[in-house]
C-alpha cells in the first residue's frame, strides 16, 4: 500500500514588520511639535520690549523729579528770602484804591515808580558791584527816562562816580544788564562819550556841569546803583 504525503504550502509574509516600519517613518514627523517650537519665542520677545520701556520710562520720570525738585528748592528758598525781607527788613506804604496792597521796598532802598534803588558807597569793579546787586536779589541800575536820571542824581555825591546796569558787548554794542532794550534817543552821554572801546562799562558821573554817563574800564573801582522791582504784599 502506498503511502499518501501531502504537502502544505506554507507563506510567511513580513507585512507585519515592513508596514511597521513604515508606519513609524511615515508618522514620525507628525509626533514632533515643531509648529510649536517658535511661539515661546514670541512672548520673551515682548516682555524684553515692554520691560526696556518701562526702564526707559522710569529713567526719564526720575530726571524729571530731580529737575523739578530742584527748581522748587529754589523757589522755597526765594521765597523763604522773601518772606524774612518781608517781616523784617520791609518798608511798606498802602497802594490806593482799588488795589488794595502793600508797596514795599527793603530798608535803607529808595522806591521811584515800580521799583527800588540802593546806592552803594563801597568802591569795587564792574564785575564785583554786579555781583553785590545780585547778591540782593537785585541788578545794577537801568535807566531809560530822564525822570529816572534825574531821580537818582538827586542822591549821589557830585564828586563820585556810580557804575550803572550798561555795558559794551563788544564793537560798541551796548546793552543793559535786564536785555532791555538799547534806546539811543534816551541815552545821558557826556560830550565826547564813549570814547575808548577798551573802556566797556558805564558810570554815571557830574564831572562837568550836570551829570551824565561815561564809558570806563571795568577793572576800575568805583561806586554803584542797584535796582530792583518793588515787593508787593
Amino acid at each position: 500500500m502506498a503511502s499518501e504525503i501531502t504537502y502544505a504550502e506554507v507563506k510567511f509574509k513580513n507585512e507585519s514588520n515592513s508596514s511597521g516600519t513604515y508606519s513609524d517613518s511615515a508618522t514620525a514627523p507628525k509626533v514632533k511639535p515643531t509648529p510649536h517650537l517658535s511661539k515661546p519665542g514670541r512672548p520673551s520677545l515682548l516682555f524684553t520690549s515692554l520691560m526696556t520701556l518701562f526702564l526707559l520710562l522710569a529713567i526719564a520720570f526720575l530726571a524729571a523729579f530731580i529737575f523739578y525738585f530742584q527748581k522748587y528748592s529754589q523757589l522755597l528758598e526765594e521765597k523763604k528770602a522773601i518772606g524774612d525781607l518781608t517781616h523784617k527788613e520791609l518798608n511798606c506804604t498802602k497802594d490806593n484804591p482799588p488795589m488794595d496792597v502793600w508797596s514795599c521796598c527793603p530798608k535803607d532802598w529808595k522806591p521811584f515808580s515800580s521799583h527800588c534803588y540802593y546806592i552803594s558807597t563801597d568802591a569795587a569793579s564792574g564785575r564785583e558791584s554786579e555781583e553785590k546787586c545780585s547778591r540782593m536779589g537785585a541788578h545794577l541800575m537801568v535807566i531809560h527816562s530822564q525822570e529816572e536820571q534825574d531821580f537818582i542824581t538827586k542822591t549821589l555825591d557830585p564828586k563820585a562816580a556810580y557804575f550803572i546796569g550798561l555795558s559794551d558787548a563788544g564793537h560798541r554794542q551796548w546793552r543793559w544788564v535786564d536785555q532791555t532794550p538799547y534806546n539811543e534817543s534816551a541815552t545821558f552821554w557826556h560830550p565826547r562819550e564813549p570814547n575808548n572801546n577798551d573802556e566797556q562799562c558805564v558810570v554815571v558821573s557830574h564831572p562837568y556841569s550836570s551829570w551824565g554817563w561815561n564809558d570806563i574800564r571795568c577793572s576800575d573801582e568805583q561806586k554803584s546803583v542797584c535796582q530792583m522791582k518793588r515787593i508787593y504784599l
